[in-house]
């Protein structure tokens, strides 16, 4: 053959394998023609004749196999083969070639290196049980230095428990071939017992029987094995114990569903018997117990967590006695899992739930109790309220009309105590029904448009008596870029800045109150404003600075004998200010002063409101209003007449919800102040009859503090509201207010 196509095919085969490769001539005796160093070492430098008769091979008896095996030197040898293919190849490739030999016959210099490698302790010991060969581990699992050695097994009969066993071992293994297995004790050099596994074999070596013995440290599976069935116990005693009881559901691809597991707890919940719970095997038996009222939601719920795969869930009520008609409420739950079958299994339990059921009965019964006593609280609010208001209308506008008739000096003086006085217990009212509104959860921030600074300074001014009466210094600081409209609830600002400024006169005498309100930024349609109030008067304790915004809490008890006043302020003006987005706080140091400051941030209306419109020239270009007052109450009609001749104005008064609807089809009213609480017809009739006749706004009056009654108010087309007792100022901005919004829509 040409020696470009021999090296070429060499040089495949060497690629392909990394085992033994020689080619053999295709015409007998089939000499050998190339050979590797691979084949020289094993099989090449002891034949006599390279040639496959040499190697023994008759090529007649394997011309259909693709693996030869053969023997040399006492070596079992076998190679992959390709015949020749056609005459252009004229030699057999044998290539993959490995030495192989029978697992029983090692020879000695193989088995000390499997020995060696091995990580169990091994023994192979003859017939009469002398040590023909011990590994490393053997030596340290009996306790032997390194360097030591033992011959015989009678040395071991001290340290393992069944000494006498030792010729069973071995007798077995040189009787059997087979592999045999035992369990012996041994005590280790620490005096730890260890538990062993023993294997035993017949082992020949060059046609001398000997004996393998295989000791394996079983000691953590054993210790696993009991801690394990320790488990078992203790979850099969904690599944017996827990209250309730435990249960598998299987539902088969055929819509079958049988009852696999059921735990003892169960005869407690459905009241079985032992014996019954043996049988109770069908869902059927369940479900018989169950409450008829109950059953749809059992079984709907059930059908919903086989179709979706998801947990169940439900109450229910069963009967565990058949010749009762009492029930007990259970908890059922379960969690669904499909197995490989494509059955449903839900695994699950149920527990009495009765004494829940009752104790949640008797809380609902508390909850109803505690309502009805908030509703009399509700209800006796409202009532005193009312009752307080009536007269205090009746003062406030006398007082108001006696101010504006030019008194003398002292009686001036005393009309202004009074006043004072009043505005003290519409304060205190005021105070007592947000709380309770608050508490209630039913007060809502409004958001209106009104003038910034227009707000600040007109908060300040309706206070300049208080500051004059206490003999301080009212000022009040606004930065620029505040002259701007913004949405937000003016009603509930001004009683935070009426509580903080009150309280900061209150506490400082012959001194100085300063009002600030600064503009942080104005971006993005919002405007974020820094608003303090501060003072140096007796100042708070740091003790103390906590408890002033409790509920009902005063710094010291003397204080409401001194200052007067609920102790409700402070709290809820930091109520008022979380509602609206914002946290009070508070800078007082004891005998100098205190400073309460707090940020909000506002959305800019998109329509910028005009500064406030005279009211006496905004109304059909007249310098007079014409008004229409429904009012039950004589003292109260008399006083808000007395109010509104003060201002120039003239009204028409009629004493109830139908005489006022009668009174706007004949006349027409700028304005119409509609009470509330009337006979014959109340004012949300009244008013809802009036909106249909005419566009006259109407501002509803009323001295009640129930919350239905002001929800209400919002929902009857009202234009504005004003509170008994009447503020006269308050109600002339709400006048005019309501007029200028008309006449601006006209």
């Amino acid at each position: 053959m040409q020696e470009k196509e021999l090296n070429s095919t060499f040089k495949k085969l060497i690629y392909k394998s990394s085992e033994m490769v020689f080619l053999a001539d295709d015409i007998f005796p089939h000499l050998i023609i190339y050979s590797n160093k691979s084949f020289e070492d094993l099989i090449g430098a002891s034949l006599t004749e390279r040639s496959l008769v040499g190697i023994g091979l008759d090529i007649s008896r394997f011309s259909f196999k693709e693996e030869w095996e053969f023997s040399v030197g006492g070596n079992d040898y076998n190679f992959h083969v390709e015949l020749p293919q056609d005459s252009s190849t004229n030699y057999f490739i044998f290539y993959k070639g490995k030495k192989v030999r029978a697992q029983d016959l090692p020879t000695k210099k193989e088995l000390q290196q499997f020995l060696i490698e091995s990580p169990d302790a091994q023994l192979v010991v003859k017939p009469d049980g002398e040590i023909f060969y011990s590994n490393t581990e053997a030596l340290k699992l009996f306790g032997y230095a390194r360097g030591e050695s033992f011959t015989h097994l009678r040395e071991l009969e001290g340290k393992v428990h069944e000494p006498l066993q030792w010729g069973n071992w071995v007798s077995t293994a040189v009787s059997e071939a087979n592999t045999h297995r035992f369990s012996s004790t041994l005590t280790s050099s620490y005096g730890d017992q260890l538990s062993l596994e023993i294997a035993s074999k017949q082992l020949v070596v060059d046609k001398r029987q000997y004996v393998m013995l295989s000791f394996q440290n079983i000691s953590e599976k054993v210790t696993l094995e009991k801690e394990l069935e320790a488990s078992g116990n203790f979850l099969m005693n904690l599944t017996e114990q827990i209250p309730g009881g435990l249960y598998q559901l299987v539902l088969d691809t055929e819509g079958k569903i049988s009852i696999s597991f059921l735990s003892r707890g169960i005869a407690q919940v459905f009241g079985l018997k032992p014996e019954e719970l043996e049988n109770f095997t069908d869902i059927s038996m369940a479900i018989s117990h169950v409450h008829p009222m109950d059953l749809p939601q059992v079984i709907m719920s059930s059908l919903a967590s086989a179709s979706n795969v998801e947990p169940w869930q439900c109450q229910f009520r069963v009967k565990s006695d058949p010749n009762s008609d009492e029930y007990r409420w259970i908890l059922g739950a379960a969690r669904p899992q499909i197995l490989a079958n494509g059955n449903k299994v839900w695994y699950g339990y149920l527990t009495d739930i009765s004494k829940q059921k009752e104790f949640e009965v008797t809380l609902d019964e508390s909850r109803k109790a505690a309502e009805k006593a908030n509703q009399i609280k509700s209800d006796f609010l409202s009532m005193i309220s009312h009752e307080l208001r009536t007269p205090l209308n009746a003062i406030s506008g006398s007082t108001y009309s006696l101010l504006h008739d030019k008194p003398p000096l002292h009686q001036k003086a005393e009309l202004d105590t009074i006043n004072f006085a009043v505005d003290n217990l519409i304060n205190m009212i005021n105070d007592l029904l947000d709380f309770q509104k608050i508490e209630a959860g039913k007060l809502t921030i409004e958001k209106a448009p009104f003038l910034l600074t227009s707000f600040v300074n007109n908060i300040v001014k309706g206070l300049s008596f208080h500051a004059r009466d206490s003999k301080n210094r009212l000022e009040v600081y606004i930065s620029e870029g505040l002259d701007i409209t913004v949405l937000g609830d003016k009603t509930r600002l001004s009683q935070v800045f009426n509580n903080l400024i009150t309280n900061a006169l209150k506490f400082t005498n012959e001194g100085e109150v300063k009002v600030t309100a600064n503009l942080i930024e104005n971006s993005n349609g919002k405007a974020k404003v820094y608003f303090e109030v501060r003072d140096n008067g007796i100042g708070i304790a740091p003790e103390n600075q906590d408890k002033i915004f409790n509920d009902f809490d005063q710094v010291r008890p003397t204080f409401s004998t001194k200052y007067g006043g609920t102790g409700l302020g402070l709290s809820i003006t930091k109520k008022l200010l979380n509602l609206m987005g914002g946290e009070i706080g508070l800078k007082s140091t004891l005998n100098e002063g205190s400073i309460f400051f707090f940020e909000l941030e506002f959305e800019l209306a998109e329509l910028q409101l005009d500064k406030p419109i005279d009211i006496n020239r905004s109304a059909n270009h007249s310098s007079s209003l014409h008004l229409l007052i429904a009012e039950d109450n004589d003292v109260n009609a008399i006083v808000l007449g007395r109010i509104i001749k003060k201002w120039g104005f003239t009204y028409e008064r009629v004493l109830n919800g139908l005489e006022a609807v009668s009174a706007v089809k004949q006349t027409k009213f700028d304005c119409i102040l509609m009470d509330i609480q009337m006979p014959e017809m109340n004012g949300f009739d009244a008013t809802l009859a009036i909106k249909k006749i005419t566009e006259s706004p109407v501002i509803a009056l009323t001295a009640a503090a129930k919350l239905e009654i002001i929800e209400r108010i919002k929902t009857c087309d009202f234009d504005g509201f004003v509170a008994k007792p009447i503020d006269a100022a308050e109600l002339q901005k709400i006048i005019q207010e309501v007029i200028s919004a008309k006449n601006q829509s006209a």
